[in-house]
């Protein structure tokens, strides 16, 4: 996943998460956490009990987040995949905001105004081999048209959002049924994947097989039998093929290709009609 990506994927998860973002400049960000996420993700659990406690009023942090290369080393917490911060907040999405529902915010109407649905799905996607990789999906579908728009988070990042819908406004009934956008989504997940330049592939499987043979010819002598071996002996060339298999196991869990995936989270999107063409155009 590209790094301007992530970015935005946590700009929208705390703006969903009511935080204030106090600064926002070239892949630097300093939030002022809630009391709940501070809670949720500052690891202070003697603190916040103590607030309980006493029934005080607790301090949530400022934390200053890094998703720009250039700036990791400056003061702030370095967010790239694989770094704990993130799997936190992952998770914190799967436990809490799984499913979300989200009208566009209007205000001032004085007519009645049809909303449009939209199936929003957000994957992460883990690429492992003699590499690992990983990304972050963020795929929309238009429930009327079964239209497909990539980067859907980012592209309505600008839009405002209500979880009630707004007075006056209506949503229209999908033509596409969730479970067949889902299967939409999931073939073009599959072909944004085979998409993707995969000499990694040839090279991982080079890797095992090399790794393999080395292997082979370190355990040889170890795992093979001859009909005058004591019961001793024996008992030690088995241990030897147990050995053997369980390194083996650990080179194909080390290099074998694969491609995994996950739902971080979804949602059902309802915007105006010019939102919606605009999504549609991009």
């Amino acid at each position: 996943m590209k790094q301007a990506e992530l970015h935005n994927f946590l700009q929208r998860y705390f703006l969903a998460n009511q935080c204030e973002i106090l600064d926002n400049q070239q892949g630097v960000m300093t939030v002022q956490l809630t009391d709940e996420l501070d809670e949720t993700l500052m690891n202070r659990p003697f603190y916040w009990n103590y607030v309980k406690r006493v029934g005080g009023k607790g301090i949530p942090m400022k934390v200053t987040f890094i998703t720009n290369p250039d700036k990791k080393e400056e003061k702030g917490e370095w967010i790239h995949f694989g770094s704990p911060r993130l799997h936190q907040i992952f998770n914190t999405l799967k436990d809490k905001g799984k499913v979300t529902k989200q009208y566009e915010k209007i205000d001032g109407l004085t007519h009645q105004t049809a909303l449009t649905p939209w199936l929003n799905i957000n994957l992460s996607i883990h690429y492992q081999g003699t590499h690992k990789r990983n990304e972050i999906l963020s795929v929309g579908i238009h429930l009327i048209t079964g239209a497909i728009v990539p980067e859907f988070l980012e592209k309505v990042n600008n839009v405002q959002l209500t979880p009630i819908i707004p007075d006056y406004c209506f949503t229209l009934t999908p033509i596409i049924r969730v479970s067949s956008a889902l299967k939409r989504i999931e073939k073009y997940t599959e072909n944004q994947i085979s998409s993707h330049e995969d000499s990694w592939i040839d090279a991982s499987h080079k890797k095992l097989q090399d790794e393999k043979e080395l292997l082979d010819y370190f355990y040889s002598k170890q795992i093979e039998v001859h009909s005058e071996m004591s019961e001793e002996e024996l008992e030690g060339v088995n241990a030897a093929k147990e050995r053997y298999q369980s390194e083996l196991a650990k080179l194909a869990e080390r290099f074998e290709p694969k491609v995994s995936l996950e739902i971080i989270n979804s949602g059902m999107f309802y915007f105006v009609q010019q939102t919606s063409f605009s999504l549609l155009k991009s």
